[in-house]
């Protein structure tokens, strides 16, 4: 449902195909199951960060020899996949209503999706570029899509629905991440707003106008004022069709 990825790392290695990967019926060592195999990955991104992350580590702390991993997975991408959507299902779907409330709704979805995304933000980098198929993705995208078309949306607007508000909390969320939360982040912003008192307001006298709104805390506010823009320029949508 979107991009597929641009790459896989291991590019001498053939991707399973996604039916296979979320309807595995091979048998696998009794001792391990994918569950606890994705949950123990998840612990680990989350304790030492994609970049650390490493199938030899997950074997090391499941306490088993590398090869039984590829019982379940045949590489570190496949395992991604299900570390993603295990994320995914964290996202709490509000429930059904009046189809007018289609913009609370979705905007209550993107909160949680957010939320969920912000207990686990050492794994967002899984995010870029990966589509959403396993059985959680598919289970939000079938919600948006529904929401939008019970509300009265054609069928290519409610599919578009689903495919930016996911682009834009999944964008967010990698923004904010990266640039940083808690000390991390108070330091980050002192260096731009350092930057952005020595720039020059007679050559850029509009960032000067506004300098200390650039800086400022509130990333919540803004994540709103984005999801507004967004649902409003859904709704234009509907009055057009």
């Amino acid at each position: 449902m979107t991009a597929q990825r641009a790459g896989d790392p291991q590019k001498g290695k053939p991707r399973r195909s996604s039916r296979s990967l979320w309807n595995d019926n091979r048998t696998a060592e009794p001792q391990l199951t994918r569950s606890e195999i994705v949950r123990v990955a998840l612990e680990l991104l989350v304790r030492h960060g994609y970049e650390a992350f490493s199938m030899r580590k997950l074997a090391a702390e499941l306490d088993v020899k590398n090869p039984s991993l590829y019982w379940h997975f045949q590489n570190k991408e496949d395992l991604f996949d299900l570390v993603a959507d295990a994320i995914v299902g964290e996202c709490v779907l509000p429930e059904d209503g009046e189809p007018e409330a289609w913009a609370e709704r979705l905007a209550e979805t993107a909160r949680n999706l957010r939320a969920a995304f912000l207990e686990y933000s050492a794994a967002m980098p899984l995010f870029t570029g990966r589509a959403l198929l396993g059985p959680n993705g598919l289970r939000l995208s079938d919600y948006v899509i529904g929401t939008m078309r019970r509300a009265g949306f054609d069928d290519r607007t409610a599919g578009y629905a689903y495919l930016l508000l996911t682009y834009y909390v999944v964008g967010f969320v990698i923004q904010e991440t990266a640039f940083g939360r808690g000390e991390a982040g108070e330091a980050r912003l002192r260096e731009m707003n350092d930057l952005l008192r020595g720039l020059s307001p007679e050559r850029f006298p509009n960032i000067a106008a506004i300098r200390e709104t650039l800086t400022e805390r509130g990333l919540d506010e803004r994540f709103e004022l984005g999801l507004r823009g967004m649902l409003g320029g859904f709704a234009g949508e509907r009055k057009e069709n």
